[in-house]
């Protein structure tokens, strides 16, 4: 997550649609994967249900899962419609 903060630098925001004078980040971790700070979440959010083995925390990891899915497809069709190569990038990093 640290690593996305610090590749993402003035382009971070916590609104799916990017930032007016925002510049599409396609290097560092993002030439590996195109949403690491989401997929970290998920991914902290999921021990600390292995850690707990609730159905509270086993609940909350798949609210979360499925609100971060919905904001992807939310910022996917605003990073389209600001970043005319956003497709490009789309097909050579997959997830």
């Amino acid at each position: 997550m640290l690593i996305s903060i610090k590749d993402l630098g003035r382009n971070l925001s916590p609104f799916p649609r990017p930032i007016v004078n925002g510049n599409l980040t396609t290097s560092g971790i993002y030439s590996f994967i195109r949403h690491p700070m989401y997929y970290s979440l998920i991914l902290i959010s999921f021990g600390f249900f292995i850690t707990k083995l609730s159905f509270y925390y086993l609940f909350l990891t798949i609210s979360l899962a499925l609100i971060i899915k919905l904001k992807i497809i939310l910022e996917e069709k605003y990073l389209n419609k600001k970043f005319k190569n956003y497709f490009i990038y789309t097909d050579k990093v997959k997830y």
